[in-house]
């Protein structure tokens, strides 16, 4: 800030690039001091002489306040005027004259603006705005929607994702405005300073600098530390939250007295080690503060909710009564919750990541799953998301029916239904280019084979035969296919009349009678391309991607199956466990065996690092 002042109100001097913000900071302070009428009106044709005098004397005031907001370079162009009015005229005379030059730099510098490397998001949109306001003033119209197309045209490719995101949002006439786009890039900001926030470690916050850290401290981003000066729970990871709600504003003040901002708060679950043995732990009313490199449990909240906390023998024990309820180890000078480590906290993820891991099937279906225990091994938040990877590959095409027109089988292998896919455009790492699918009716499990050739289809259907009976204990009475010609060789015609199967053909050009299948296939590709373009993955794993597709489907809810259950539940007659299931394209290191390594003169011990469908 200037030393310029009007009272104690100090705004920053008029500069090239501030303009519109110096000129509503100017207006309100002109207000402020009770000047402005001096600034639009001239003195009065009949004011006597003492109403002359106080106008004269309330005109210098004003010119005086505007002066003083001058920088050096703007003061000579008003440097000849006699009233705080021509004053005003003069300023606005040369930023805002309404020359045919002036209108090209402005639209120009409104339809190019891009938004700088370290600026945020709300200072960049209120940049834009004061371009398209210096737009309007030469009454050029600027509508909302506009500006929020300028600000998107600005971002750099960081943001490509969100504006994908926000087309598939449709019905832009009434959805798309700047507000819209204002509130997702405010989220988009908040979700990379958290990833930026749990990366890179920051250091412990001041709140608790007190208590001196020395470097041979094994500490951990996921560390709590217990804190008696601390008045709130604080965590800066979001993934925590199994509820949320966000804060416009707040912030706490640290132990410099500098402040850092609450983006929401909630309620917060992980593990409790006590004594060796898990314990789940629930927090209320935590505050999330992206900026700070540690979570922090206060003291003051836990006696408030009728908790003892003691300190003895390097151990603060939380107890409730004779029971004891934590326990926190002394490092150094801090006090460390005793959690259990990332084998129970791995089952507590975001909606995001479990989405991910599950090959990217829907995501109301994955949280009603999780919340009525349909499936096992995970835990996870309900925040809502749109996945810009899912806008990609599953964009619409042509709709295929999706009422049956009979009712469902009543035992598995009463009705199964094929299809096959391809070529597809990329051959897969093992040379296959077509891929046919089995689907039983009753229990809607998937059986999937990759083909080289078309032809191949007849020993991929004997291959699900034999697996499908030797699973059920029953034989397949009906096989419901299109017309493709590799359903419809003699041999494999012979094949069925001999085994009692009843061969159910479509009518030709009429896939929707074979909607089942069809249906299958175009979420099976939905979900590959999802998965390929989630993590930029060669399309050549298009084979290892659909059969991730595969399991993770027999293993979701489904509107073809009653409620809470899943193909696994029909087929294999037990509750699938998920617990185990990783985002398809993440690097994983693995071991060789020992035998393997001697052969290829490798030395004992020695990892590879590959991608892990």
């Amino acid at each position: 800030m200037d030393d310029q002042s009007s009272g104690s109100v100090r705004i920053e001097k008029l500069t090239a690039s501030n303009f519109y913000i110096w000129k509503q900071k100017i207006q309100l302070l002109l207000a402020l001091r009770d000047v402005d009428q001096y600034v639009f009106d001239d003195i009065p044709e009949n004011a006597t002489s003492d109403d002359r005098r106080k106008w004269i004397r309330g005109d210098a005031k004003a010119k005086a306040v505007i002066g003083l907001t001058l920088s050096d370079d703007y003061l000579q162009h008003v440097r000849g005027c006699s009233s705080a009015k021509e004053t005003w005229e003069a300023i606005l005379n040369v930023f805002e004259r309404h020359t045919l030059l002036n209108k090209l730099a402005a639209r120009r510098d409104f339809y190019t603006v891009s938004m700088l490397p370290s600026e945020k998001v709300l200072v960049f949109i209120n940049r834009v705005k004061q371009l398209a306001a210096r737009l309007q003033s030469m009454s050029v119209e600027i509508d909302d929607k506009e500006i929020a197309m300028a600000v998107l045209n600005g971002l750099p490719p960081r943001f490509d994702n969100l504006i994908v995101a926000l087309d598939a949002l449709g019905n832009e006439d009434k959805v798309f405005g700047l507000e819209c786009v204002k509130s997702r890039l405010l989220q988009e900001e908040q979700r990379e300073s958290m990833k930026t926030a749990s990366a890179s470690s920051p250091h412990l916050p001041a709140l608790v600098n007190r208590m001196p850290i020395r470097r041979d401290m094994k500490l951990n981003a996921g560390s709590w530390l217990v804190d008696s000066g601390c008045s709130a729970h604080i965590t800066f990871d979001r993934s925590l939250f199994v509820t949320y709600e966000q804060m416009q504003s707040g912030s706490v003040e640290m132990g410099t007295k500098a402040r850092a901002n609450v983006a929401g708060r909630g309620e917060v679950e992980f593990m409790l080690n006590v004594n060796g043995s898990p314990h789940p732990c629930k927090l209320s009313n935590v505050l999330h503060v992206p900026d700070f490199g540690y979570s922090l449990l206060s003291v003051s909240q836990i006696v408030s909710k009728g908790l003892q906390v003691s300190f003895e023998n390097e151990k603060c024990l939380v107890t409730a009564g004779p029971t004891l309820v934590a326990t926190a180890s002394q490092v150094g000078d801090l006090f460390i919750l005793d959690v259990m480590n990332e084998t129970f906290s791995a089952h507590v993820v975001t909606l995001q990541t479990l989405h991910e891991r599950m090959a990217h099937v829907n995501v109301q279906g994955i949280a009603s799953m999780i919340h009525n225990n349909v499936v096992s091994g995970i835990n996870s938040d309900n925040h809502s998301l749109v996945c810009p990877a899912c806008v990609f590959g599953k964009a619409t095409r042509s709709v295929i029916p999706k009422q049956r027109s009979s009712s469902r089988a009543q035992n598995c292998l009463d009705l199964v239904h094929s299809d096959v896919c391809g070529p597809l455009e990329v051959q897969s790492i093992g040379g296959s280019r077509y891929f046919i699918t089995f689907v039983d009716d009753h229990s809607n499990w998937v059986v999937v084979y990759t083909m080289q050739n078309k032809s191949e289809a007849f020993a991929k259907y004997k291959l699900y035969e034999q697996f499908a009976q030797t699973h059920t204990g029953r034989k397949v009475k009906v096989l419901r296919t299109d017309r493709g010609g590799e359903y419809l060789s003699t041999e494999f015609k012979s094949y069925l009349d001999s085994n009692g199967t009843q061969h159910q053909l479509t009518t030709a050009y009429t896939p929707e009678q074979n909607g089942v299948a069809e249906r299958l296939n175009r979420t099976l590709i939905d979900l590959v391309r999802s998965m390929l373009s989630h993590k930029q993955v060669s399309k050549r794993f298009w084979a290892e991607a659909l059969a991730t597709a595969v399991y993770v489907r027999n293993r979701v809810t489904s509107r073809a199956l009653p409620v809470n259950t899943t193909p696994h539940h029909i087929w294999m007659k037990s509750t699938p466990n998920v617990g185990h299931l990783r985002v398809f394209g993440s690097k994983c290191w693995y071991t060789l065996p020992k035998l393997e390594l001697r052969n290829n003169g490798r030395f004992g011990g020695a990892r590879e690092r590959r991608k892990a469908g």
